[in-house]
C-alpha cells in the first residue's frame, strides 16, 4: 500500500546520495551533478530528480523500488516500448542495491507536464494513442515475459479484499454510513464472483495485449511536439499481458476503436463498449483492494471514506454490465 508523507530535510539526506552513487555505478563516466531533488518518497517508491548527468548535461529521473517492480518497468521500456513507433523514456537501466531486495530504476526526466489535470478527462487523441500502444503491442512475442492481467488478476484482488472487509466488519466501531458502505460492497462482491463468466467471456473479443493496469492522470506525461502530443506513461510496474480492458477506463470507445480497426479490422464499437464498462469495472476492484489493505495496515479513517465514495460506483459498474444490485 502506498501511504504519501511528508518529505523532510532529513529524508532528502538520506535518500538522494544514494540515487547519485547508483547512477555513477551505472556511468561512472557521467558529469558532475548540478544538482538533486527528492520529488516523491512513498512506502513503495522513492523518485529523485538528479541534474545535469544525463546525456548533454541533460537531468535524469531515480526511482528506488523493489527489483521485481523495477527489472520488470526495465523490460517494458527498453525491451517493448522502444521497439513500437510510439514516443517513450528512455530508459538507462536498473542497478541493484546489491541485497537483492531494491534497486534504483533510471528515466530521462519527461518534465512535468501531465496528460490532464485533477478530476479532468483525458484528452480526444489519447484514446487513438492508447489502441495504437494496444494494437502494437499484441504483435510482440513477449507474452511469456510479462504477469498475467486480466480476469483473473482481478478476481483475485476481489476475493482478497472481500476477506479483508468480513474479517473486519465485526470487530469494526464504525458508523453507519461507513457500516453500510462495506456492506454494499460485500454484496456486490458477491454477484461479482457469482457472474464472473461473463466478465471473462466480454474480455475475449479483443485480442490480449500488454496492458499497464494504472493510467491515471498522474501517472502519464505529455509532450508537445510539431507533430501533436506525444503521451509518455510512467509507473509500469502493474503492467502485465491481458485484455484492453484493464486500460480502458476513461477512454472515448469511439477514438479508440476506430484507430484499432486498423489493426483489428473486424473490431465492433459495442466490443470496445463492453471492455471499456469491464474496465471502469476493474479500476473500482483495484480501488477497493488499496482501501482492504488500508484497513489492515490501522488506517481506518481514510480507508472508510474512500469506501464510501467506492461503493456507490461499484453498483453503477454491475449495471452497466446488466448485473442488478
Amino acid at each position: 500500500m502506498t501511504i504519501f508523507k511528508p518529505v523532510t530535510p532529513e529524508q532528502i539526506a538520506e535518500k538522494v546520495p544514494p540515487a547519485v552513487q547508483a547512477w555513477f555505478q551505472l556511468r561512472p563516466d557521467s558529469s558532475a551533478t548540478c544538482g538533486a531533488t527528492l520529488l516523491k518518497n512513498t512506502a513503495r517508491s522513492t523518485v529523485c530528480r538528479i541534474e545535469g548527468v544525463g546525456p548533454g548535461g541533460s537531468h535524469i529521473v531515480a526511482k528506488r523500488c523493489s527489483r521485481t517492480d523495477g527489472e520488470l518497468e526495465a523490460f517494458v521500456y527498453r525491451e517493448v516500448l522502444d521497439r513500437l513507433s510510439l514516443a517513450s523514456l528512455h530508459c538507462y537501466g536498473f542497478v541493484d542495491e546489491g541485497d537483492g531486495e531494491y534497486g534504483w530504476l533510471f528515466l530521462e526526466d519527461g518534465g512535468a507536464a501531465q496528460v490532464a489535470g485533477k478530476g479532468q478527462g483525458f484528452p480526444l487523441d489519447f484514446s487513438p494513442w492508447l489502441a495504437q500502444l494496444h494494437a502494437s503491442a499484441s504483435r510482440l512475442p513477449i507474452r511469456n515475459r510479462l504477469p498475467d492481467r486480466g480476469p483473473a488478476w482481478y478476481l483475485e484482488i476481489l476475493r482478497t479484499s472481500r476477506l479483508e472487509l468480513c474479517q473486519r466488519a465485526p470487530e469494526g466501531n464504525w458508523d453507519d454510513s461507513s457500516r453500510s458502505a462495506i456492506e454494499e460492497t460485500l454484496i456486490c462482491f458477491e454477484i461479482l464472483e457469482r457472474n464472473w463468466r461473463l466478465i471473462e467471456e466480454r474480455c475475449e473479443v479483443l485480442p490480449q495485449t500488454m496492458v499497464h493496469c494504472d493510467l491515471q492522470a498522474k501517472n502519464i506525461l505529455v509532450r508537445h511536439t510539431g507533430s501533436g502530443n506525444a503521451f509518455l506513461p510512467l509507473d509500469w510496474e502493474y503492467a502485465g499481458w491481458g485484455p484492453p480492458a484493464a486500460d480502458l477506463a476513461g477512454i472515448d470507445a469511439e477514438g479508440y476503436c476506430s484507430a484499432a480497426q486498423r489493426t483489428w479490422p473486424r473490431l465492433k464499437l459495442e466490443q470496445v463498449q463492453e471492455q471499456v464498462n469491464c474496465g471502469k469495472l476493474f479500476h473500482i476492484i483495484s480501488a477497493v483492494g488499496w482501501e482492504a489493505l488500508r484497513l489492515a495496515a490501522g488506517s481506518e479513517e481514510k480507508a472508510l471514506r474512500r469506501l464510501q465514495i467506492y461503493a456507490p460506483r461499484l453498483r453503477a459498474a454491475l449495471q452497466r454490465l446488466g448485473l442488478g444490485v
